[in-house]
């Protein structure tokens, strides 16, 4: 058909999805419209040749570019001007984002994660910051999962959010009965016509919208699911993707509901979330899951208490990207120094470090003949992803939420360059006073970095602190004042040097490194509430 319009094919690709079989095809682009327009009836041809109750055939036709397009106006020079460079900022800008539709380039395993952990049979609440790297390791462990022959379920809760939970519960179980009738493929057997005659009802139930009483619908769900989800015959997983953004006070009852559907059954929960965002269970009414008695939590929140082993796993990430498009490692077109400060500008943050060198490769080529990547780029593209932080704010929270914040890392980071720092500590023994909650929200939006856990005072017995370090962002201001005592990192270790002024830098080994933290400014906790309350009036 292709032959005779005069349409070469360039090359194919198949992709398969549940109940789905692509066919990606490459023709020259100044064919592309001609191809489309045939789409329809080549698919007709191919489904009627190769007939499926449970898969049908798509086709899709894409352009393969067989000249080089037409250089800039604005011609470039020096090793950043190349177009493999190119290549890779396109790429980190598309694949810094994983999702079921597009996985990670190549999953890395973050030595602090555990792959092992969510892939066995338990629920889990998998907890860490945006970007940290939770769709990932999902997606990883739904690829092993599907590799050995279990049935996967893959929602995200985006586009479940202006659902009220019974309808959202709805939504998600249709989902799982539709993962499972597809894994019986055409079997016959009465388990599986069970799920099926449990499907029509749900959908009807779906469309008929109104107040559902959800128990004995749930109570019918689970008994068929038990005749199926046996050990050994067939297992679940149902992965439950950016859960924070349901609404808060409806998580508990829409987990209440899902455990309850996969209740004794080899069928389990792997829920992604924020954990400051996020309420599983609801103590006064026991609805929901309860860790660790329902389940169990793993902990993705990266600090910088480790910053040479952060460097090391980021690097190697970053690594498949610059391998990809040809060039060797990223300090090839990257000062050491700079690598350092990407650590320190993404807070250990995979997500926001992949962002942040493609900004950096931009804001290194503003200058004439760049062939490196300086720190002075990284510090000025933490500057502009401030932008995006607080975005992620304004969409996470509240507005009033948002406006709190947003003045409490205004008085937070004032009071600490007022001081002289960039880092500050809080004692452990205000973790219980309200505003540390603020603190905390402001941490999980990566505004602040955890860099010590437990640091105790030299002078008084019993007392401990928590080291934090404002973000890049706030403090790479062009006018940042002299003599700013400045953190930074390099090759995995900590340095110190005062802004402004030349020949201070000084490395700090494990002993100075403490020793300077216990010199930087107490941030008060019950001063930064009662600012916060003169603000509100």
């Amino acid at each position: 058909m292709l032959n005779d319009a005069d349409i070469s094919i360039v090359r194919v690709e198949e992709r398969s999805f549940p109940g789905e079989r692509w066919f990606l095809v490459w023709v020259d682009e100044n064919s592309i419209a001609a191809a489309q327009s045939l789409a329809g009836t080549i698919e007709q041809e191919l489904n009627s040749i190769h007939p499926a109750d449970n898969e049908s055939l798509a086709v899709t036709f894409r352009p393969h570019r067989t000249h080089v397009e037409n250089q800039r106006s604005v011609s470039r020079k020096g090793a950043l001007a190349s177009p493999k460079v190119d290549q890779l900022i396109q790429l980190l800008e598309a694949r810094s984002r994983t999702s079921d539709a597009l996985p990670s380039l190549k999953y890395m395993e973050d030595p602090r994660a555990s792959l092992a952990a969510v892939g066995a049979s338990r629920h889990h609440l998998v907890y860490g910051r945006r970007g940290v790297g939770k769709t990932a390791l999902l997606l990883e462990a739904k690829r092993l999962s599907e590799r050995d022959g279990h049935v996967t379920t893959w929602m995200n809760a985006h586009t479940l959010r202006l659902m009220d939970p019974s309808s959202a519960f709805l939504m998600i179980a249709e989902s799982v009965l539709t993962s499972l009738i597809q894994h019986a493929g055409t079997s016959q057997g009465d388990s599986f016509a069970r799920l099926k005659e449990v499907s029509e009802n749900l959908a009807r139930l779906r469309s008929a919208g109104g107040d559902l009483n959800l128990g004995e619908t749930i109570a019918d769900l689970n008994k068929a699911l038990r005749s199926v989800l046996r050990a050994g015959i067939v297992r679940l997983y149902l992965y439950l993707d950016d859960f924070y953004l349901f609404p808060l006070d409806s998580q508990p009852h829409l987990l209440d509901c899902l455990a309850g559907m996969l209740r004794d059954c080899d069928g389990w929960l792997k829920v992604a979330s924020i954990e400051r965002f996020t309420r599983p269970f609801e103590p006064s009414s026991h609805i929901g899951i309860e860790i660790p008695h329902d389940a169990s939590k793993i902990d993705l929140d990266v600090t910088l208490e480790d910053p040479g082993a952060t460097q090391k796993f980021l690097e190697s990430v970053l690594t498949n990207y610059t391998e990809t498009v040809g060039i060797a490692k990223p300090s090839s077109i990257t000062r050491s120094a700079a690598l350092g400060r990407l650590i320190l500008g993404s807070g250990g943050v995979p997500r926001d470090y992949l962002n942040l060198f493609a900004s950096s490769i931009v804001a290194a080529r503003s200058r004439m003949n760049s062939r490196e990547i300086g720190q002075e780029d990284v510090a000025d593209a933490a500057g502009k992803a401030a932008r995006g932080k607080l975005r992620d704010l304004e969409q996470d929270v509240s507005v009033d939420s948002a406006n709190y914040l947003i003045d409490a890392l205004e008085y937070i980071s004032a009071h600490v360059r007022g001081e002289g720092y960039t880092y500050f500590r809080v004692d452990v023994a205000q973790k219980s006073h309200p505003a540390y909650e603020a603190l905390a929200r402001l941490v999980d939006l990566r505004f602040a970095h955890l860099i010590q856990s437990t640091l105790s005072d030299q002078h008084r017995q019993g007392v401990k602190y928590e080291a934090y370090i404002l973000d890049l962002s706030q403090y790479s201001d062009v006018r940042l004042k002299r003599g700013l005592n400045v953190l930074d990192l390099e090759d995995g270790k900590w340095t110190l040097r005062l802004s402004g002024k030349a020949n201070t830098l000084k490395k700090l080994r494990s002993t100075l490194f403490r020793d300077e933290l216990r010199r930087s400014p107490i941030l008060d906790l019950q001063e930064l509430e009662r600012n916060m309350a003169a603000a509100r009036t």
